[in-house]
């Protein structure tokens, strides 16, 4: 793969992403709310969106490797499942503070 098509996969898949952690009811508000507010959420998120930049780090500087797919799918992966398993206590918080 070439460097261009490896930054449209990765559009691709941000954008899948970002739909999927709004279908678990992390809005784009509600992220930014979390990463200003609580601690566990915003060092769990930083640290899945730094490996997803030294995947694509990894990419640019070697676009023929396809090892890349896995790298990125696995870490994308790993940050929903932490959101979904983490579901109730991130977005509850907000619940709590409502009421």
């Amino acid at each position: 793969m070439t460097e261009k098509t490896w930054i449209d996969w990765c559009g691709k898949q941000l954008a899948d992403l970002s739909q999927r952690l709004f279908r678990q009811g992390y809005h784009p508000a509600r992220i930014i709310y979390l990463n200003e507010t609580n601690p566990q959420f915003r060092k769990a998120y930083v640290h899945f969106l730094t490996r997803m930049e030294l995947c694509m780090d990894e990419m640019a500087s070697n676009p023929r490797g396809y090892h890349h797919y896995d790298s990125f799918s696995r870490v994308k992966a790993e940050l929903l499942n932490f959101t979904n398993l983490n579901r109730a206590h991130f977005l509850e918080i907000d619940l709590a503070e409502s009421a």
